[in-house]
């Protein structure tokens, strides 16, 4: 029998639900729960305060979760707020979690369970004795995450004992496994799901309003984007439309682009309209620069550009490589315009080229790749195209 207990991290399932469960511990989470070879699985958030109980929420914690005989979702809380970056203090706390969620597992009687975090440090901490394996799920780099520059020597201390403790590790690319250093790891890249294209949407009619041609961008507006380069392409080609969509994580950096007159910037959308954008997009962006976040990132952009059918420009990073010949790449930090006037002279790609290109890289290919790895599941034989590296020892 296969058990799996899946602790989520940083995100909880409801987080999921509004970006229609489109990141990728979010598909695992649901392929998990998909999975016939999965005979018991126990989700779990990530540890929340006691007073997150009293706040109304849009989404209930569980919504979409298919509980049942096999089937459990689980909240667990604490009293402290939010995480500490004190390498004792969370030592603790993640080793109480630990046996919290080894204690759940046993209580319903199910065998024992492998263990799938996407925290680094609970990864580090847990109990291999309560555990048929320990797996970690890196799905960001979070040693390398702006936001979270205050833990980094947590996270540093984590990816350590992780590698010293034969933690299996599956990252989103080689960068992720490489800082973590585990002699039992396995790269399975980002993906888009076929059911998100079932039914195209309209653009919105903002953007049936825009000037044509169009480059597109979307995503948050935040440090791995190269802004200047952006500026640059806008002065470039005064006859196209940058359009940029996403969450504004820091208006002073962004805020000379958005002066530029053929810029238009829309705060976040209905992820349908976004998905419908890419498509009638004339070049689609990653314009990412080199940072240690940035070549540790599995872009989901790129994937869902090219399954929308555009061209794309990105950033040569090791990421972006391979991935499809639609792909133009450029060095980080040099002029775009020149590869976007290429891009849109590229024959727009056929309904067999799209096709193809959704089934190899759609979440149930992925997902077998996946579990593969994590859980030792035998792989049934792929479509042609699937990129992505077996498990290794010695890396």
């Amino acid at each position: 029998m296969t058990s799996v207990v899946l602790s989520l991290a940083f995100h909880t399932w409801a987080d999921g639900v509004p970006r229609q469960m489109s990141w990728s511990p979010d598909r695992v989470a649901q392929q998990l729960c998909d999975d016939p070879t999965v005979d018991t699985l126990l989700v779990a958030d990530p540890l929340r305060s006691q007073l997150a109980r009293l706040r109304r929420r849009a989404v209930a914690p569980d919504e979409g979760f298919p509980a049942g005989p096999s089937r459990r979702f689980v909240q667990p809380r604490r009293w402290r707020r939010g995480d500490t970056h004190d390498r004792a203090g969370s030592t603790r706390a993640y080793q109480r979690l630990d046996r919290w969620l080894a204690d759940r597992n046993e209580e319903a009687g199910w065998p024992q369970a492998v263990l799938v975090t996407c925290h680094p440090v609970l990864a580090a901490v847990a109990d291999r004795s309560r555990w048929a394996d320990v797996v970690y799920y890196g799905w960001d780099d979070w040693l390398t995450y702006p936001p979270m520059a205050a833990a980094r020597d947590l996270m540093a201390w984590s990816y350590a004992e992780m590698a010293t403790r034969d933690v299996k590790v599956v990252g989103v690319t080689q960068a992720i496994v490489d800082r973590v250093g585990a002699s039992r790891s396995a790269v399975v890249p980002n993906g888009i799901s076929l059911a998100d294209y079932a039914s195209p949407a309209q653009t919105p009619d903002w953007f049936e309003a825009v000037e044509k041609p169009v480059a597109f961008y979307a995503g948050a507006m935040e440090d791995r984007v190269d802004v200047e380069a952006l500026e640059d392409l806008a002065r470039d080609l005064p006859d196209w439309s940058l359009v940029l969509v996403g969450h504004m994580q820091d208006p002073t950096r962004f805020e000379r682009l958005l002066q530029q007159p053929n810029v238009v910037f829309h705060e976040l959308q209905p992820r349908p309209e976004v998905l419908a954008m890419m498509a009638a997009a004339d070049v689609c962006l990653v314009p990412h620069r080199r940072t240690p976040m940035s070549v540790a990132m599995s872009p989901l952009k790129l994937y869902e550009y090219l399954a929308a059918g555009a061209p794309v420009v990105a950033a040569d990073l090791e990421p972006m490589r391979g991935v499809s010949d639609r792909c133009l790449l450029v060095e980080p930090g040099a002029r775009l315009a020149p590869t976007v006037r290429r891009a849109a002279q590229l024959p727009r790609a056929t309904a067999d080229e799209i096709a193809r290109f959704r089934g190899d890289n759609d979440w149930s290919s992925r997902y077998r790749d996946w579990a593969a790895a994590a859980l030792g599941t035998p792989r049934t034989p792929g479509r042609a195209g699937d990129g992505h590296l077996p498990l290794r020892r010695g890396a």
